[in-house]
C-alpha cells in the first residue's frame, strides 16, 4: 500500500483559497460600513458645529440666519443620503457574510471527507501490516515445525 494521496486534493487547495477571498471581501464589506458610520458621525458634528457657531454669535447677520434653513434642509437630506448608503453596505455585508459562510462551509464538508478518507487509509495499511506480520510468524512457525 502506498503512501496517502487525496483525490480531490485540488479542489480542496481552491475551496481554502475561495474561503479565504469570501472572507477577505467580508472584511472589506464590514470596513465600509464602519466608514459609513463614521461619516455620519462626522457629519452630523459638523453640522452641528456650524448651527453653534452662527448661533453663538451676538450679532449673526441676517443673511446668514435666512441661509440657516436651506442649510439644515441641505443637511439632511446629506444625512439621509449617508444612512441610504449605510443601508447598502450592511446589506452587501450581511449577504457576503451568507456567500462566506458556505464557502467555508464547503471547505469543512471537503476536510471531513479528506479526514474520513485518511482514516480509512490508515485502518488498511494497519491491517495490511497486521496481515504481513501474522504471515512472517507462520512463515517462521512452519520453518521451525520442519528444522527440528
Amino acid at each position: 500500500m502506498g503512501p496517502f494521496r487525496f483525490r480531490l486534493a485540488k479542489v480542496m487547495d481552491w475551496y481554502e483559497k475561495q474561503s479565504h477571498l469570501e472572507a477577505e471581501r467580508l472584511r472589506m464589506c464590514a470596513e465600509q460600513v464602519v466608514r459609513t458610520q463614521v461619516q455620519i458621525e462626522q457629519h452630523k458634528k459638523d453640522v452641528l458645529a456650524h448651527q453653534m457657531e452662527l448661533l453663538a454669535k451676538p450679532n449673526p447677520d441676517p443673511h446668514e440666519l435666512a441661509a440657516l434653513g436651506p442649510f439644515q434642509v441641505g443637511a439632511r437630506k446629506q444625512e439621509h443620503r449617508l444612512r441610504q448608503k449605510l443601508k447598502k453596505s450592511e446589506d452587501a455585508t450581511e449577504k457576503q457574510r451568507q456567500i462566506s459562510q458556505a464557502a467555508q462551509r464547503r471547505l469543512r464538508l471537503i476536510e471531513k471527507l479528506r479526514d474520513r478518507r485518511l482514516a480509512e487509509h490508515e485502518y488498511l495499511f494497519d491491517r495490511e501490516l497486521e496481515e504481513l506480520a501474522s504471515e512472517a510468524y507462520l512463515a517462521r512457525y512452519a520453518r521451525a515445525l520442519q528444522d527440528p
